[in-house]
């Protein structure tokens, strides 16, 4: 590979490196909102009185729930 031929590709990794971290990026930030939503749901369900190992649903909440999280 000549010089220029490893710039070239150097070019070409970069600029899918920067790609690739703008969409890990959006990506994050969908997750972010998603579990901000997740816990609100949990916690208005909790007020309700939902009993979360009731449903397999339930479970996963509660096997994903932080250790300061009582059910």
């Amino acid at each position: 590979m000549t010089k220029r031929e490893s710039e070239i590709e150097i070019r070409h990794f970069l600029e899918e490196l920067r790609e690739t971290q703008r969409q890990l990026r959006i990506a994050e930030d969908a997750v972010n909102i998603c579990r901000d939503r997740k816990w609100e749901c949990v916690n208005a369900l909790k007020k309700l009185g939902h009993d979360f190992t009731a449903t397999s649903e339930g479970m996963d909440v509660v096997l994903s729930a932080p250790p300061s999280m009582r059910f």
